[in-house]
């Protein structure tokens, strides 16, 4: 597999990037608004946009019908609602529930590398096998202990998966550039009225 498949992409606030085969699912998660040459487009909202972002990562898209850029966009959401659970929201059970009708019958795969991990490998092309290959990255992170670093931004109309480095886990904003500081300015008006 080539780096560019686990490939984060640019990162709000220039913030470090998820490790590991965690930048695929944080890619995956972060398609709703491209920092890239579309900027703030949701890469997933036609099924050109979602074989793009999947050939970008040397996956190849296949045909890609209404249904299966449905089920991309469930596993998306469903992943988001469960990293803003990661920054303290409260638990979505209909965001869980489309994940799981979505994930159902999804193919994962494994492979060994040079080292003797057993690591997430792609089950074939198309749509289903890449949601396996993002399900088993997310599965991997559970494992290891990283899935809880990685949070989705509470600040308004924002999302944006990051990846939490701080010593104590108590990251909250994508970016103190821009929702931090705007939470703290409202935050400042309401304390001032």
């Amino acid at each position: 597999m080539t780096d560019a498949l686990y490939d984060p992409g640019p990162q709000s606030g220039d913030r470090p990037p998820a490790p590991g085969r965690l930048g695929l699912v944080q890619a995956f998660v972060n398609s709703h608004f491209s920092l890239g040459a579309d900027r703030g487009a949701d890469r997933f909202a036609a099924a050109d946009g979602l074989a793009a972002w999947l050939g970008e990562r040397g996956l190849a898209p296949g045909a890609i019908g209404a249904g299966e850029l449905a089920r991309a966009v469930a596993v998306r959401e469903g992943l988001r609602a469960q990293l803003a659970e990661h920054n303290g929201a409260a638990a979505a059970p209909e965001a869980l529930a489309r994940l799981r009708a979505a994930a159902e019958r999804v193919p994962a795969a494994w492979r060994v590398d040079a080292a003797g991990a057993i690591v997430p490998a792609p089950a074939g092309a198309g749509v289903a096998a890449a949601l396996g290959l993002v399900l088993a990255a997310v599965h991997e992170a559970r494992a290891d202990g990283t899935w809880p670093r990685l949070k989705a931004c509470p600040g308004r109309h924002c999302g944006w998966a990051f990846y939490d480095h701080s010593r104590n886990g108590g990251g909250t904003w994508c970016s103190m550039r821009v929702c931090g500081g705007r939470e703290k300015a409202r935050a400042y008006r309401r304390r001032a009225r």
